[in-house]
């Protein structure tokens, strides 16, 4: 039997915390599908995961690769870069305000100067939802409302309890994270791309101290690998594949696999069908051609091989 891989099963919406399907296969298919760069075997049934991801199963053996500075499309000029601050807002609660930084983002600690002496603490558990965070978990911030923007991520570090003396005599305990933060693609110079994930972030160089009552909830912030795994993701399920230098806008690594005749990176959300012949992968759209059309095929060979 022929069979046609297929890269996404569906597109994920994230309502809820719900994931779910824009296409459902035929009774007829038997086809063997990659969701997010897994592996699955299909007869009418697209839900039972199998194998590793294809990039480590080998099946990604014959890509391209470009320079990223070439497959970033700039519409305008290069935006200045807005960083997160440490400073809390006066009578926020839960809530931090982001300004430029005087080092641009490059690591340091915040504006907590920490001459208290300082208790290391192994967990912090966070108001309102009982969750206990440890040094490595990442967490959800929130913004600040005046911005509009989406909660900040962050991954601690570290956690302390420092005693503040106030006047006469009054002593009081703080409890602070050192946290390392995760950017928006929308937040760097970059924007956000076509081949952006919808929970797609950024690791950065950029440390701070915040209080530990600006923690919303946790999240899960995985590798670009890890997420491809998952069988199941949510509104906390976070990946990321690229870091970044605020201080210099500088993205790493420089070079990566690129697909389809847009050549592209890959974005876990959208579909793609591979070529029996060359092995590349196409985003149906690019090659003229629906979802569902695909999805019928017994077998793909590109336009460049079938010549």
């Amino acid at each position: 039997m022929i069979t046609t891989n297929l890269k996404m099963l569906h597109v994920l919406f994230w309502i809820g915390g719900d994931c779910k399907p824009t296409y459902q296969p035929k009774e007829a298919d038997h086809i063997n599908l990659r969701l997010a760069g897994g592996t699955f075997s299909a007869v009418g049934n697209m839900k039972s995961r199998k194998g590793e991801g294809a990039a480590e199963a080998g099946k990604l053996d014959s890509i391209k690769t470009k320079r990223l500075s070439n497959v970033i499309r700039r519409k305008t000029a290069v935006p200045k870069q807005a960083y997160r601050d440490s400073d809390r807002k006066e009578n926020s609660v839960k809530e931090i305000s982001r300004s430029a930084r005087k080092n641009g983002g490059t690591a340091a600690a915040g504006s907590h100067p920490m001459k208290a002496p300082t208790v290391p603490l192994e967990t912090y558990r966070i108001s309102g939802t009982g969750k206990v965070v440890r040094a490595g978990d990442s967490v959800l911030i929130q913004a600040p409302e005046k911005e509009k923007s989406p909660n900040y991520v962050a991954r601690i570090e570290k956690i302390e309890k420092i005693q503040q003396h106030g006047k006469k005599e009054s002593v009081s305990e703080k409890i602070l994270l050192k946290v390392r933060w995760f950017y928006y693609p929308e937040e760097t110079i970059t924007k956000r791309q076509a081949f952006h994930g919808a929970q797609e972030l950024y690791l950065s160089d950029h440390y701070d101290t915040q209080e530990a009552d600006c923690i919303l909830d946790k999240c899960r912030v995985h590798t670009f690998k890890e997420y491809c795994k998952l069988k199941e993701v949510d509104s906390h399920d976070f990946f990321w594949r690229f870091e970044y230098k605020p201080a210099v806008q500088q993205l790493s690594p420089d070079a990566v696999e690129v697909f389809c005749v847009c050549e592209l990176p890959e974005n876990p959300d959208h579909f793609m069908v591979q070529c029996e012949s060359c092995t590349d992968w196409f985003h149906p759209a690019c090659i003229g051609l629906s979802e569902e059309v695909v999805a019928g095929m017994e077998r793909y060979v590109c336009a460049e091989c079938s010549q």
